[in-house]
């Protein structure tokens, strides 16, 4: 919001056309910086008030009207000087103090006039100053109204049209080299592995890639301009121009080099638009690379060999970081590898587990109508699973064929059918002794073995032919 006021200025004088037109922030500037610049003034020259001046005029009139008073006194006391002399001198004296007199009017005229050139010099010097400081505000407000625009075109164009923009002002800034011997530049975005332009010279030639990027120009694009370089072995120098960023691993200069055999060099040019004048920077990349031509062009066949290791260097290196790449791929798969083997393996061991298990308990049915024949619980008993094992398996061979029967699941059986504390492991391979248990049916097969033995042991009858054809009878054990 702005108030009016009231400013009242002599009636002959014309106010210029940029007060009238001016804004109410600017009216209150111009007011105050007069203001200020009017005190300032009048201080400066207080010395020089019109009092004082006038003043100053009567007291050197006194001066002079003494002197003047001085010499009468002294011509009246000289009677022998005649009258018309006496007049003469009088009149003389008369004229020199009207010149004097006039002299002092016109000095002082020429001081209010000073004074007045002085006073409206300062104020012309104060409006002068901020007058163009005001110009500067304006030309800011009117620069960044202009980025803004700009950040909003740039926020609305396809990657293609932003890379475009950056060859364009690239190719602007070439024009500083307009002057240089057999300066030419072709456009080559079009063909790939040829970067975005050659710049010829008399000297040597130059592969070019503009980069308009909102973040730094990572390695793909270094690895990109190297391979356009090597496809042309003509060219000794290629540049990664980063308009408005910095590029990665090469950002601790402006300018930086990276030298990929004896005679090729990329050179890699940080933020250019960021500087005052690119074209500057760009001239200076040039005559660098000049020295750098020199350097090699100076080389003398002596060091062919020299040239041939440092060739073979390069690509050793090259090849290096190729299998290191490779071995980091495959230590990456083999880990990716080994980790879905011991995902399987633990998968297949719970399948198994699950396996065992059902045959397991499958097989328990096979042992428990056995054991509740033969076995009993009998305090102060004890019997080894071994021989449990051999018992059973010599009365059930066709069973432990035909179902795999084993002692490990008959061992897991056992666990099933008495006390844990009642086991005792008293063997390497496993074997356990079973407390309070026996065997059930022990005394009967006993006493049947007794009555086999005493069955056995009746004497039988041998029959025994003789000469006379008798048969004869005898009892033997």
């Amino acid at each position: 919001m702005s108030k009016q006021i009231i400013l009242n200025i002599p009636q002959d004088e014309v106010l210029p056309d940029e007060i009238q037109n001016s804004s109410p922030e600017r009216m209150i500037l111009l007011l105050k910086l007069g203001n200020e610049s009017l005190k300032t003034a009048e201080k400066k020259f207080a010395e020089f008030s019109q009092k004082e001046i006038y003043k100053k005029v009567e007291e050197e009139k006194k001066e002079e009207m003494k002197k003047l008073e001085y010499e009468l006194i002294l011509q009246r006391e000289r009677e022998k000087i005649g009258k018309e002399k006496m007049e003469e001198i009088y009149e003389n004296q008369i004229r020199q103090l009207e010149k004097k007199m006039e002299m002092q009017k016109s000095q002082l005229r020429n001081l209010e006039g000073d004074n007045r050139e002085k006073i409206q010099m300062e104020i012309d010097k104060v409006r002068e100053k901020y007058d163009l400081l005001l110009s500067e505000k304006e030309k800011q407000v009117d620069k960044i109204n202009d980025n803004y625009e700009k950040l909003v075109m740039n926020s609305n164009k396809t990657a293609k049209e932003k890379g475009d923009d950056g060859e364009k002002s690239f190719h602007d800034y070439t024009d500083t080299f307009k002057d240089f011997k057999g300066f030419e530049i072709v456009d080559m975005h079009t063909q790939g592995g040829q970067g975005d332009f050659h710049l010829f010279f008399e000297e040597f030639d130059i592969l070019v890639d503009a980069k308009n990027y909102k973040e730094k120009v990572p390695k793909s694009q270094r690895d990109k301009i190297k391979r356009d370089l090597l496809k042309n072995e003509h060219i000794h120098f290629a540049w990664l121009v980063s308009l408005n960023t910095k590029i990665d691993k090469f950002d601790k200069a402006p300018i930086m080099y990276e030298w990929i055999n004896t005679k090729q060099c990329i050179v890699y040019i940080n933020n250019l638009m960021e500087y005052e004048d690119p074209s500057k920077i760009l001239r200076i990349a040039w005559f660098n690379c000049k020295e750098l031509f020199k350097m090699t062009e100076e080389v003398t066949t002596d060091l062919n060999e020299l040239t041939n290791l440092r060739e073979m260097q390069f690509k050793t290196n090259d090849k290096i970081k190729d299998l290191r790449k490779s071995i980091r791929e495959l230590n990456t798969n083999m880990n990716i590898t080994k980790n879905i083997i011991q995902s399987m393996d633990d998968k297949l061991r719970e399948m198994l587990e699950i396996e065992k298990n059902e045959m397991v308990e499958s097989s328990f049915s096979l042992f428990d109508s056995w054991w509740s024949e033969n076995i009993e619980i009998k305090e102060n008993k004890k019997l080894i699973s071994t021989d449990i094992w051999n018992n059973y398996k010599n009365q059930n061979k066709e069973l432990i064929k035909e179902f795999e029967l084993t002692n490990e699941k008959f061992k897991q059986f056992i666990k099933t059918k008495v006390p844990m504390n009642s086991l005792r492991e008293i063997s390497k391979k496993g074997a356990y002794e079973i407390q309070d248990i026996d065997w059930k049916n022990k005394t009967k097969e006993i006493e049947k073995m007794e009555i086999e033995l005493i069955v056995e042991a009746k004497p039988k009858k041998k029959i025994i032919k003789t000469k006379n054809g008798d048969h004869i009878t005898s009892d033997y054990v």
